[in-house]
């Protein structure tokens, strides 16, 4: 029997919380390792471990919870973001610091496991439905978060890590009481696999599995490097790393030039956050349905560009006010249309292993970008990383132009266009 909507009611009320842990010390995290001796570069490195430790856990939490459920390790993702924040609250140095930042990213892992949850749960369009609930949850918990973090602040740079240990410790706890398995076994097909792919046949050659996982690794890597899939992650790797780079300087930055704190921080990110819900709510539908997906890409390129050049140019902190919208509808556009893209130009039979390999040129890009943003601002100069920035998303640009509309693309992923493509450069 499934869950249900009251689980995954009670799912998105996990995440919700564990996204608002997270965002809580986003706007303290660089004026923390400031406060402990960090250079610049050193920021940004702590920065980049959250995204680095992630990337790796989150397979490996969605291979164990195949094998031992979801609800277990949903609940000792929350303890153990729990026990993160705590080491976050008390650290005395880098190195805690550092640890504390490492273990929320391995805690973070959880995420791909919230996904199965909903995978587990739905079926149809209901599991469409059941993935943005979580992504909405996802999304307010980022917004709600730094304001948060920022109020705290006045009591502390750590101050923020208790409330948010306390806030995933209760949720651990109301995950052990009412968040129901979503995971059911048939113990003698699980066990006929495994035997089978550790066996093989008799005569010695690997099971029939190991060589789906081999011709699998090769379709991969195949659909990763051909057009147009080459020029859909190329673009999602140079803006989500220039948009990385951006955030994990603009503390920095913006202590330097304006004198801005903690408290103030949280109050942009609030910002972000607050339009980046909105624009992926009611906002990029609207522009997709009416230009397309191609074209929303790069016009979302062009708005995320400006928008970070133009942060040096600033005159004073009241600027924020209108550039921060600018990048959150840049991001909130471009993202979720490269991801139709690529969606789009998958085969069915390979939609996970590809899509999964998105995710970890996304990933790789939020390890990447704070670490040459932060060296640029150390060694040459506060305006570098987001020039530099700007200058990368300009070449997203340039790549989008080569980006068919939707419906050329869906040729090269095996799938029957839902209207006569014609030329597959132009779609005409």
């Amino acid at each position: 029997m499934r869950p249900g909507r009251s689980g995954l009611t009670i799912l998105a009320a996990t995440v919700l919380v564990d996204m608002i842990g997270f965002g809580i010390v986003l706007p303290l995290l660089p004026f923390y390792a400031e406060s402990l001796g960090a250079s610049p570069f050193a920021v940004t490195l702590i920065i980049a471990s959250f995204s680095a430790t992630q990337l790796i856990a989150a397979p490996i939490w969605g291979r164990v919870s195949d094998r031992r459920g979801r609800r277990p390790l949903l609940i000792a993702g929350l303890f153990a973001s729990a026990v993160s924040y705590l080491i976050f609250a008390v650290a005395d140095s880098l190195t805690v610091l550092l640890l504390s930042r490492v273990a929320a990213g391995a805690a973070g892992g959880t995420i791909s496991v919230a996904q199965a949850y909903v995978a587990d749960s739905t079926e149809g369009s209901k599991r469409a439905q059941g993935l943005g609930l979580i992504g909405a949850a996802s999304g307010l918990g980022i917004m709600l978060g730094p304001a948060i973090g920022g109020f705290f602040s006045q009591w502390g740079l750590g101050a923020a890590g208790y409330v948010a240990a306390g806030m995933c410790a209760a949720n651990g706890l109301a995950a052990i009481l009412f968040l129901p398995e979503s995971r059911h076994f048939d113990r003698r097909k699980d066990d006929g696999v495994a035997i089978g792919a550790a066996q093989g046949d008799r005569t010695g050659r690997p099971g029939d599995q190991a060589s789906a996982a081999t011709g699998g690794l090769r379709e991969w890597a195949a659909a990763l490097f051909r057009y147009p899939m080459s020029s859909l992650l190329s673009v999602y790797f140079l803006t989500i790393s220039s948009f990385a780079a951006m955030t994990s300087v603009l503390a920095l930055y913006l202590e330097r030039a304006f004198g801005m704190d903690a408290s103030s921080m949280g109050l942009v990110f609030t910002l972000a956050g607050a339009v980046t819900v909105v624009v992926r709510g009611a906002a990029v539908g609207r522009i997709v349905h009416r230009i397309g997906e191609s074209a929303t890409v790069r016009f979302g390129c062009v708005i995320l560009g400006l928008s970070l050049m133009m942060v040096p140019f600033m005159k004073n902190e009241w600027w924020l006010v209108g550039l921060v919208p600018l990048w959150a509808l840049g991001t909130g556009i471009t993202f979720p249309s490269l991801a139709s893209l690529v969606s789009r130009a998958t085969g069915p039979s390979s939609q996970g292993s590809v899509l999964g390999g998105s995710q970890l040129v996304g990933g790789l890009g939020r390890v990447v970008g704070p670490l040459w943003a932060g060296l640029l601002f150390q060694t040459v100069s506060l305006a570098s990383p987001f020039t530099t920035a700007g200058f990368f998303v300009a070449v997203a640009f340039l790549l989008a132009l080569r980006i068919p509309p939707a419906q050329a693309i869906e040729t090269w992923g095996g799938r029957p266009a839902s209207r006569p493509a014609g030329n597959r450069r132009t779609g005409e």
